[in-house]
């Protein structure tokens, strides 16, 4: 961590030199001892950046009247932070490639760092009560989604392992207690850390007290009050939360797993058809799971298709193709101006052509827990009937 500069040193730093395809609105006001901006940066009007070093990285969209002060603040590749939100974070404010940082969210603590593809859902506080002590901290993995309206009362440590994803209501508290009753009567307050492993989901309105652990691979059911230490691979529920079952955590593969994959691409299917899209299937090679997409204005054309288990790789063709396949293929190239794309699910990896039914296709699989791809921000196809009226007034 650099050492603080004095609030003098912290100048009034002048936008008029960003790369020129940046976008600054009215009165953003930036008070840095370092800054760096990358390239395709949007900042919103009347934001206020403060920082011993601010970094915005390539791709970075800031939100109107958005207010991030940290000793250093550093957004990484694609991230997204809506218009309003809030944070005063004493030391780093953190985050990898493709963050979003929903509405209303409100952030007040001394160290916040988070991984690749952080979400935070609309209304999430990192704050109620005591979270500008010395230990006020938060540490978040990979791929973690939090859920709307959570609460993370960092008063002391909170870890939220890769892959971790929660309900809507999440409340993990560090601390507790009233003055009826203390010490003086053999009652001490509540002060500990939380943590939480990998790949561990939270239902809705789950509640963690100070100093639970949660161990890798378990689930937490909707309206569990977790008071005590968690193993791994197992599902809790109840209050207090009790252990209901083992959980089976072996890898589904070959054919099973292909079979998952294709009942995704139906779901698509029907999605697709639904915003809008022109989209055939393959009805003479059902083991693909083969579509052609074209979007509504006819501005795209997509073929997508399952690569089953063990098959060879389609021959070349100059129309663009998404390939999903379970595992990874590095048989299979990609760049160099081809038109191909690859999803490979297990590994999560995501390569080669981009556009927006590509888009739309990763965040179908995000939806059926086969995220790809950690570069940018998940968006989707606006089905037709939604931006029809949403566009029939400015603004809308």
């Amino acid at each position: 961590m650099n050492t603080p500069l004095p609030v003098s040193d912290l100048t009034e730093q002048s936008l008029d030199t960003v790369p020129a395809d940046c976008v600054v609105g009215r009165n953003v006001r930036v008070r840095a001892g370092r800054l760096r901006i990358g390239s395709g940066v949007h900042i919103g009007d009347d934001a206020v950046l403060v920082g011993d070093e601010v970094e915005l990285a390539d791709g970075v969209r800031i939100g109107a009247g958005t207010d991030l002060r940290a000793s250093s603040l550093v957004l990484g590749t694609g991230s997204e932070v809506a218009a309003g939100v809030r944070a005063l974070v004493a030391e780093r404010l953190w985050t990898g490639r493709a963050a979003r940082v929903s509405k209303g969210v409100d952030i007040l603590c001394r160290d916040f760092t988070a991984g690749n593809l952080l979400y935070l859902g609309d209304g999430t506080s990192v704050g109620y009560g005591g979270t500008t002590t010395s230990t006020a901290t938060v540490r978040i993995g990979d791929r973690v989604t939090v859920g709307q309206h959570t609460i993370l009362n960092a008063n002391h440590g909170i870890v939220l392992g890769d892959n971790v994803g929660t309900g809507s209501y999440l409340a993990v508290w560090t601390h507790g207690y009233h003055f009826g009753h203390g010490p003086l009567i053999g009652v001490a307050p509540a002060y500990a850390p939380v943590h939480v492993g990998r790949n561990v989901w939270l239902g809705f309105q789950v509640t963690l007290l100070p100093g639970v652990t949660i161990g890798d691979n378990t689930m937490v059911a909707a309206g569990s009050v977790v008071t005590g230490p968690v193993p791994g691979d197992v599902l809790v529920g109840g209050v207090p939360a009790k252990v209901k079952k083992q959980l089976d955590g072996t890898a589904v593969t070959g054919e099973a797993a292909d079979r998952a994959v294709r009942e995704v691409l139906r779901t698509w299917l029907r999605e697709l058809r639904w915003k809008g899209c022109a989209v055939t299937e393959d009805a003479g090679n059902p083991d693909a799971a083969e579509l052609r997409v074209a979007l509504a204005d006819g501005s795209e054309e997509l073929r997508a298709a399952l690569l089953p288990h063990g098959a060879p790789p389609p021959l070349p063709r100059e129309e663009p193709l998404a390939l999903v396949t379970v595992e990874d293929r590095p048989d299979i190239r990609t760049g160099d101006g081809s038109p191909l794309t690859v999803f490979e699910l297990r590994s999560g990896r995501l390569r080669g052509r981009d556009s927006a039914l590509v888009q739309d296709l990763r965040d179908q699989l995000r939806r059926h827990a086969m995220p790809c791809g950690d570069s940018t921000c998940f968006t989707a196809v606006t089905p037709s009937a939604f931006a029809r009226l949403a566009s029939a007034v400015p603004g809308g």
